[in-house]
Formats: structure tokens, C-alpha cells, sequence
């Protein structure tokens, strides 16, 4: 015990070198695991709006593709630029009239039926956002085989439609940003039409 109260009534308490020198290490210390920390971070953003991105583009090139197989007639393909058009309408199945038309960074699905129902009734509804280009590109002669490729927008010519869609973003992202991500996909589509 009497030790014990001669060591600290003999403790000074640390010089100022030594307490710069930890504060230091410290900070070198803190210093890293913000960085660890921030590459983290990043790495999750680049990963998340990745995702995000690849899955607008999925949904809504799975929708395009599915109604586009009960197509029954093409109405109308419009807005082309060599070839590659942004405004699609055809009538489905169910003699409902479908359109997607690129308007500005935003794909819309139009519907509309008569009389009109309760899931066609004519309101143009956001397919997805972020848009940063859609081309749907319509073959009347799509043979692989011999690698025949012949486009045309006369929609009653049309056999084989592609439909081509890179999404971006929803949000306002600086470009170069971890959330700057963009997808494109692509599917291929012969019309049901078009097998007679």
C-alpha cells in the first residue's frame, strides 16, 4: 500500500511531446478508418444504383416484351431516326391499344380500350425514369440464319420487333458519381403476328 501512495504522489502526468506524439497516432489512426469507412460507402452507392438501374430497365423491357407477344397488329411506329424509332403503338389481344413513347428522360405507357376498363382506361401511366435512350427498331425480314436483316416502319411489313433501353439514374446524379450508373438491355420479340 505504502508503495502504491509513493508511486502516485511521485506521478507527474505526461510531458507535452508525449501527449503530441499520441495525439498523433490518433489521428493517423482516425484518419484511416474514415477512409475505410468512405470507400465503404462508395462502394455500397455504386452497388445499390447499379441494382436499381439494371432492375428499371429489366421491368420494364420484361413488360415491353410480354405485351408486345400478344400483339394482334401495329399501329403505329413513329419518331425514327435511321431506323431506330422511340413511339411504338400496336393493338393487343384484347383490342386494347398499347403506346410507349421516350419522353424526354421518362418511358410512357399509354392504354387505352373501348369501353374503357379498369386497368386500360387511357391515362398515361410512367413505365420507369432515368431514361437515357429507348429505340425500338421493327425487321420485316429477321432471318439469323442467313443473317437477312430488313428494317422497315411500315407497321403493317412488321415481324420481328427489338427493343433496345439504357436507364440511368432516376435522380439528378453528377456524372462520374457513384450513383452515375447506367444499363442497357436489350430483348428481341417475333410477333405472333407475324408466324402465319
Amino acid at each position: 500500500m505504502r508503495n502504491l501512495r509513493r508511486w502516485l504522489r511521485n506521478e507527474h502526468g505526461f510531458s507535452m511531446p508525449e501527449l503530441l506524439v499520441a495525439v498523433a497516432i490518433l489521428a493517423i489512426v482516425m484518419g484511416a478508418v474514415l477512409t475505410v469507412q468512405q470507400q465503404g460507402q462508395q462502394a455500397y452507392l455504386l452497388g445499390s444504383s447499379r441494382v436499381a438501374t439494371q432492375q428499371n430497365a429489366r421491368v420494364a423491357l420484361d413488360l415491353m416484351t410480354r405485351e408486345l407477344r400478344t400483339a394482334s397488329s401495329i399501329s403505329d411506329i413513329s419518331s425514327c431516326t435511321s431506323g431506330v424509332c422511340t413511339d411504338l403503338t400496336f393493338v393487343d389481344q384484347d383490342n386494347q391499344t398499347i403506346e410507349y413513347e421516350l419522353s424526354g428522360s421518362t418511358l410512357n405507357r399509354t392504354c387505352t380500350a373501348t369501353p374503357a376498363t379498369t386497368t386500360c382506361d387511357g391515362t398515361t401511366l410512367v413505365l420507369i425514369g432515368g431514361v437515357k435512350s429507348f429505340g425500338v427498331t421493327s425487321y420485316s425480314v429477321y432471318d439469323v440464319s442467313t443473317a437477312t436483316y430488313t428494317t422497315t416502319t411500315t407497321p403493317a411489313q412488321v415481324k420481328v420487333v427489338k427493343i433496345n433501353v439504357t436507364a440511368g439514374a432516376e435522380q439528378t446524379v453528377g456524372s462520374g458519381m457513384p450513383g452515375d450508373q447506367r444499363a442497357t438491355m436489350e430483348s428481341t420479340v417475333q410477333l405472333r403476328l407475324g408466324l402465319s
